[in-house]
């Protein structure tokens, strides 16, 4: 049987390949070595494992666009981390769940879950600067994805831009919208504002309006 110490370099090996493959968009090979980070993670009895094995295949499906499948994971990971009182995992994990509600077009729901991610802050007025928001190594990947996230989006709205398309300008701009406020980007995040709400106003997108105002209330709080 081994030893602790050698399962833990094994889980730590097996966690690496998943991120290495991954961050080649190689998704398969990334889950097939997640997976197996999982397996054993739960043959042990750290909750960190744990966390990370769910946390990274979660990501994993969420840049594949299987959200179901990622929001799951998430929500195995969010009970273990709302056990053991981690704040900063909360409020990760409340986030991504909110973002991806946001991208299946769930809005109250994502809300609801960005709302959570706020208040899961040790600050009482939540400040969004970037050295504040950096999390620690169990939702790195976190961070990472939704980093990557911001990268694609924009520049599905530069091509849209350069093709004079208003509607796919403003759908991914306004998908950024969270990805912005969990990434540090205060700035950036009015500044995006002030572009969606009135192509949203041209376009009569009410619903993407709607949503616009019940966040702002949120993050002004």
């Amino acid at each position: 049987m081994k030893q602790n110490s050698e399962e833990s370099n094994d889980f730590k090996t097996l966690s690496q390949l998943g991120h290495d493959y991954q961050a080649k968009r190689q998704f398969q090979k990334a889950l097939v070595y997640s997976k197996q980070a999982y397996e054993l993670a739960k043959s042990t009895t750290s909750s960190n494992d744990l966390i990370v094995a769910l946390v990274n295949m979660g990501a994993i499906y969420w840049e594949m666009s299987q959200l179901r499948k990622a929001t799951n994971l998430f929500h195995d990971s969010l009970l273990i981390v709302e056990q053991i009182g981690d704040d900063v995992g909360q409020r990760m994990l409340y986030s991504i769940i909110g973002v991806s509600s946001w991208r299946k077009g769930e809005f109250i729901n994502s809300i609801e879950y960005l709302e959570k991610a706020l208040q899961a802050t040790s600050e009482a007025k939540v400040e969004y600067e970037r050295s504040q928001l950096v999390p620690p190594w169990k939702y790195e990947i976190l961070q990472v994805v939704m980093e990557r996230g911001i990268e694609i989006l924009k520049n599905r709205i530069h091509i849209a831009q350069n093709q004079n398309d208003s509607v796919r300008v403003l759908l991914p701009s306004f998908a950024m919208v969270p990805l912005m406020i969990f990434t540090g980007r205060k700035g950036e995040v009015t500044n995006l504002l002030k572009e969606i709400i009135p192509l949203a106003k041209e376009l009569k997108k009410n619903k993407i309006l709607e949503t616009i105002t019940a966040l702002e209330k949120i993050i002004k709080t």
